[in-house]
Protein backbone atom coordinates (compact mmCIF):
# COMPACT_ATOMS: atom_id res chain seq x y z
CA UNK A 1 0.00 0.00 0.00
CA UNK A 2 1.42 3.40 -0.95
CA UNK A 3 2.13 5.83 1.88
CA UNK A 4 2.24 9.60 1.83
CA UNK A 5 3.36 12.42 4.08
CA UNK A 6 1.16 12.52 7.16
CA UNK A 7 -0.28 15.74 8.55
CA UNK A 8 -2.70 16.92 11.22
CA UNK A 9 -4.74 20.12 11.18
CA UNK A 10 -6.97 21.34 13.99
CA UNK A 11 -10.56 22.28 13.31
CA UNK A 12 -12.12 25.29 14.98
CA UNK A 13 -13.16 23.28 18.03
CA UNK A 14 -9.71 21.75 18.47
CA UNK A 15 -10.42 18.42 16.76
CA UNK A 16 -7.38 16.90 15.04
CA UNK A 17 -8.13 16.07 11.39
CA UNK A 18 -5.64 13.62 9.89
CA UNK A 19 -4.65 13.65 6.23
CA UNK A 20 -1.89 12.63 3.86
CA UNK A 21 -0.35 14.24 0.79
CA UNK A 22 1.23 12.50 -2.18
CA UNK A 23 3.22 13.66 -5.17
CA UNK A 24 5.08 16.77 -6.24
CA UNK A 25 3.97 19.94 -4.44
CA UNK A 26 4.48 21.92 -7.66
CA UNK A 27 1.82 19.91 -9.52
CA UNK A 28 -1.90 20.71 -9.58
CA UNK A 29 -3.68 19.50 -6.45
CA UNK A 30 -6.58 17.06 -6.28
CA UNK A 31 -8.48 16.33 -3.07
CA UNK A 32 -9.71 12.73 -3.01
CA UNK A 33 -12.90 13.12 -1.03
CA UNK A 34 -15.05 10.58 0.83
CA UNK A 35 -14.99 7.02 -0.44
CA UNK A 36 -11.22 7.54 -0.50
CA UNK A 37 -9.69 7.66 2.99
CA UNK A 38 -6.23 7.95 4.50
CA UNK A 39 -6.81 4.99 6.84
CA UNK A 40 -7.90 2.00 4.79
CA UNK A 41 -7.28 -1.76 4.70
CA UNK A 42 -5.19 -3.01 1.76
CA UNK A 43 -8.23 -4.75 0.26
CA UNK A 44 -10.79 -1.98 0.76
CA UNK A 45 -13.45 -1.69 -1.90
CA UNK A 46 -12.53 1.87 -2.84
CA UNK A 47 -9.16 0.72 -4.30
CA UNK A 48 -7.76 3.96 -2.85
CA UNK A 49 -4.12 2.89 -3.09
CA UNK A 50 -4.40 2.10 -6.79
CA UNK A 51 -6.06 5.45 -7.50
CA UNK A 52 -3.27 7.22 -5.62
CA UNK A 53 -0.53 5.31 -7.42
CA UNK A 54 -1.88 6.37 -10.80
CA UNK A 55 -2.96 9.95 -10.09
CA UNK A 56 0.13 11.03 -8.16
CA UNK A 57 2.17 10.76 -11.35
CA UNK A 58 0.49 13.93 -12.61
CA UNK A 59 -0.95 15.56 -9.50
CA UNK A 60 -0.38 16.39 -5.87
CA UNK A 61 -3.00 14.47 -3.91
CA UNK A 62 -4.74 15.13 -0.61
CA UNK A 63 -6.39 12.15 1.11
CA UNK A 64 -7.99 12.62 4.54
CA UNK A 65 -9.69 10.68 7.28
CA UNK A 66 -12.77 12.80 6.86
CA UNK A 67 -15.62 13.43 7.69
CA UNK A 68 -14.79 13.39 11.38
CA UNK A 69 -15.35 9.98 12.90
CA UNK A 70 -13.44 8.30 10.07
CA UNK A 71 -10.15 6.49 10.69
CA UNK A 72 -7.78 8.47 12.92
CA UNK A 73 -10.02 11.55 12.97
CA UNK A 74 -12.32 11.51 15.98
CA UNK A 75 -15.05 13.67 17.48
CA UNK A 76 -17.71 13.19 14.77
CA UNK A 77 -20.25 15.95 14.27
CA UNK A 78 -23.15 13.53 14.00
CA UNK A 79 -26.49 15.20 13.34
CA UNK A 80 -24.88 18.64 13.74
CA UNK A 81 -22.90 18.15 10.53
CA UNK A 82 -23.89 20.21 7.49
CA UNK A 83 -22.73 21.12 3.97
CA UNK A 84 -21.42 24.43 5.34
CA UNK A 85 -19.26 22.63 7.90
CA UNK A 86 -18.02 20.26 5.18
CA UNK A 87 -16.99 23.25 3.05
CA UNK A 88 -15.23 24.93 5.98
CA UNK A 89 -13.32 21.85 7.11
CA UNK A 90 -12.33 20.65 3.64
CA UNK A 91 -11.01 24.15 2.95
CA UNK A 92 -9.08 23.97 6.23
CA UNK A 93 -7.47 20.68 5.14
CA UNK A 94 -6.58 22.16 1.75
CA UNK A 95 -5.03 25.19 3.45
CA UNK A 96 -2.88 22.93 5.62
CA UNK A 97 -1.83 21.01 2.50
CA UNK A 98 -0.80 24.27 0.81
CA UNK A 99 -3.48 24.02 -1.89
CA UNK A 100 -5.26 27.30 -2.51
CA UNK A 101 -7.12 25.71 -5.43
CA UNK A 102 -7.72 22.02 -5.96
CA UNK A 103 -9.61 19.54 -8.05
CA UNK A 104 -12.13 17.35 -6.24
CA UNK A 105 -12.70 13.66 -6.84
CA UNK A 106 -15.52 12.14 -4.81
CA UNK A 107 -17.53 8.97 -5.19
CA UNK A 108 -21.08 8.42 -3.93
CA UNK A 109 -21.38 10.51 -0.72
CA UNK A 110 -18.07 12.11 -1.69
CA UNK A 111 -19.62 13.19 -4.97
CA UNK A 112 -22.43 14.93 -3.09
CA UNK A 113 -19.85 16.67 -0.90
CA UNK A 114 -17.95 17.84 -3.98
CA UNK A 115 -21.04 19.47 -5.50
CA UNK A 116 -21.62 21.35 -2.24
CA UNK A 117 -18.01 22.54 -2.13
CA UNK A 118 -18.29 23.78 -5.70
CA UNK A 119 -21.45 25.70 -4.81
CA UNK A 120 -20.27 27.05 -1.44
CA UNK A 121 -16.59 27.93 -2.03
CA UNK A 122 -14.35 29.27 -4.78
CA UNK A 123 -11.63 26.73 -4.00
CA UNK A 124 -12.32 24.08 -6.64
CA UNK A 125 -10.48 24.11 -9.97
CA UNK A 126 -12.25 21.02 -11.39
CA UNK A 127 -14.93 18.63 -10.14
CA UNK A 128 -15.31 14.89 -10.80
CA UNK A 129 -18.45 13.38 -9.28
CA UNK A 130 -18.78 9.60 -9.33
CA UNK A 131 -21.83 7.52 -8.48
CA UNK A 132 -24.06 10.49 -7.61
CA UNK A 133 -26.23 12.67 -9.87
CA UNK A 134 -25.45 16.41 -9.59
CA UNK A 135 -29.09 17.10 -10.55
CA UNK A 136 -32.06 15.02 -9.40
CA UNK A 137 -29.94 14.17 -6.38
CA UNK A 138 -31.79 11.73 -4.09
CA UNK A 139 -31.53 13.86 -0.96
CA UNK A 140 -34.96 13.00 0.43
CA UNK A 141 -34.42 9.30 -0.25
CA UNK A 142 -31.08 9.40 1.57
CA UNK A 143 -32.69 11.20 4.52
CA UNK A 144 -35.43 8.56 4.63
CA UNK A 145 -32.95 5.67 4.57
CA UNK A 146 -30.47 7.15 7.03
CA UNK A 147 -33.25 8.20 9.44
CA UNK A 148 -34.61 4.65 9.45
CA UNK A 149 -31.17 3.22 10.19
CA UNK A 150 -30.38 5.85 12.84
CA UNK A 151 -33.62 5.35 14.75
CA UNK A 152 -34.15 1.64 14.09
CA UNK A 153 -33.16 -1.46 16.03
CA UNK A 154 -29.42 -2.26 16.37
CA UNK A 155 -29.64 -4.93 13.67
CA UNK A 156 -30.30 -2.21 11.09
CA UNK A 157 -26.88 -0.60 11.65
CA UNK A 158 -24.72 -3.70 11.86
CA UNK A 159 -22.91 -2.98 8.58
CA UNK A 160 -22.53 0.79 9.06
CA UNK A 161 -21.22 2.77 12.05
CA UNK A 162 -23.98 4.80 13.66
CA UNK A 163 -21.65 7.80 13.98
CA UNK A 164 -21.13 7.72 10.21
CA UNK A 165 -24.88 7.35 9.63
CA UNK A 166 -25.64 10.35 11.86
CA UNK A 167 -22.97 12.48 10.22
CA UNK A 168 -24.30 11.66 6.73
CA UNK A 169 -27.85 12.35 7.89
CA UNK A 170 -26.76 15.72 9.27
CA UNK A 171 -25.16 16.51 5.91
CA UNK A 172 -28.23 15.60 3.82
CA UNK A 173 -30.98 17.13 5.97
CA UNK A 174 -30.33 20.77 4.99
CA UNK A 175 -30.42 19.76 1.32
CA UNK A 176 -34.02 18.51 1.30
CA UNK A 177 -35.24 21.93 0.14
CA UNK A 178 -31.97 23.21 -1.34
CA UNK A 179 -32.32 25.21 -4.58
CA UNK A 180 -30.52 22.51 -6.54
CA UNK A 181 -31.03 23.68 -10.10
CA UNK A 182 -30.23 27.29 -9.38
CA UNK A 183 -27.07 26.46 -7.46
CA UNK A 184 -25.72 23.72 -9.75
CA UNK A 185 -26.23 25.98 -12.78
CA UNK A 186 -23.71 28.40 -11.21
CA UNK A 187 -20.84 25.88 -11.25
CA UNK A 188 -18.52 27.01 -14.04
CA UNK A 189 -15.33 24.97 -13.50
CA UNK A 190 -14.56 21.85 -15.59
CA UNK A 191 -17.01 19.21 -14.37
CA UNK A 192 -17.54 15.50 -14.91
CA UNK A 193 -20.02 12.96 -13.65
CA UNK A 194 -19.30 9.25 -14.13
CA UNK A 195 -21.62 6.41 -13.25
CA UNK A 196 -22.34 2.78 -13.93
CA UNK A 197 -25.44 2.42 -16.05
CA UNK A 198 -26.80 -0.17 -13.58
CA UNK A 199 -26.24 1.91 -10.44
CA UNK A 200 -28.92 1.46 -7.77
CA UNK A 201 -26.62 2.18 -4.79
CA UNK A 202 -25.85 -1.45 -4.07
CA UNK A 203 -24.30 -1.78 -0.65
CA UNK A 204 -26.95 0.20 1.20
CA UNK A 205 -28.36 -1.90 4.03
CA UNK A 206 -31.29 -4.00 2.75
CA UNK A 207 -34.02 -3.46 1.72
CA UNK A 208 -33.09 -0.02 0.39
CA UNK A 209 -31.87 0.94 -3.04
CA UNK A 210 -31.53 4.34 -4.67
CA UNK A 211 -32.15 4.79 -8.43
CA UNK A 212 -28.95 6.75 -9.03
CA UNK A 213 -28.54 5.85 -12.70
CA UNK A 214 -32.20 6.56 -13.44
CA UNK A 215 -31.96 9.94 -11.70
CA UNK A 216 -28.90 10.84 -13.77
CA UNK A 217 -30.59 9.74 -17.01
CA UNK A 218 -33.54 12.02 -16.24
CA UNK A 219 -31.18 14.99 -15.83
CA UNK A 220 -28.68 14.07 -18.55
CA UNK A 221 -29.79 16.55 -21.21
CA UNK A 222 -30.04 19.34 -18.66
CA UNK A 223 -26.54 18.63 -17.34
CA UNK A 224 -25.04 18.48 -20.82
CA UNK A 225 -26.64 21.85 -21.57
CA UNK A 226 -24.81 23.13 -18.47
CA UNK A 227 -21.51 21.85 -19.96
CA UNK A 228 -21.13 18.81 -17.71
CA UNK A 229 -19.22 15.90 -19.18
CA UNK A 230 -21.09 12.64 -18.58
CA UNK A 231 -19.41 9.26 -18.76
CA UNK A 232 -21.61 6.16 -18.57
CA UNK A 233 -19.79 2.98 -17.55
CA UNK A 234 -21.64 0.22 -19.40
CA UNK A 235 -22.56 -2.88 -17.43
CA UNK A 236 -21.39 -1.51 -14.08
CA UNK A 237 -23.17 -0.86 -10.80
CA UNK A 238 -22.33 1.18 -7.71
CA UNK A 239 -19.77 -1.31 -6.45
CA UNK A 240 -17.93 -1.96 -9.70
CA UNK A 241 -17.90 1.51 -11.28
CA UNK A 242 -15.24 2.72 -8.83
CA UNK A 243 -12.77 0.01 -9.79
CA UNK A 244 -9.63 1.61 -11.25
CA UNK A 245 -9.73 -0.48 -14.41
CA UNK A 246 -13.28 0.79 -15.04
CA UNK A 247 -13.30 4.51 -14.25
CA UNK A 248 -9.76 5.68 -13.51
CA UNK A 249 -8.85 6.25 -17.20
CA UNK A 250 -11.93 8.48 -17.62
CA UNK A 251 -11.17 10.49 -14.49
CA UNK A 252 -7.44 10.73 -15.20
CA UNK A 253 -8.07 12.04 -18.72
CA UNK A 254 -10.58 14.58 -17.37
CA UNK A 255 -8.17 16.00 -14.80
CA UNK A 256 -5.27 16.06 -17.24
CA UNK A 257 -7.37 18.08 -19.67
CA UNK A 258 -8.71 20.35 -16.93
CA UNK A 259 -5.62 20.98 -14.82
CA UNK A 260 -2.43 20.17 -16.72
Amino acid sequence: MCTGDRHVVQSGDGTDIHFETYGDRAKPAIFLGPHFYMSRPPDDGSCTSRWIEELQQDFRLIVADYPRGTGLTGNPWGLAYSPDIAAQECSLIADAAGAQRFGWLGYSYGGAVGVQLACRTNRLSALAVGGFPPLNAPFRRMIEILSAIESGPPSMSQTVSLQIVRTALGFYRPLADWAERTEVARINIPRLVFMGDRDTAEGMPPPWTVPLADNLRAAENELRALAWQISWLAGHDHRTAIRPEVSLPVVQRFFRDALC
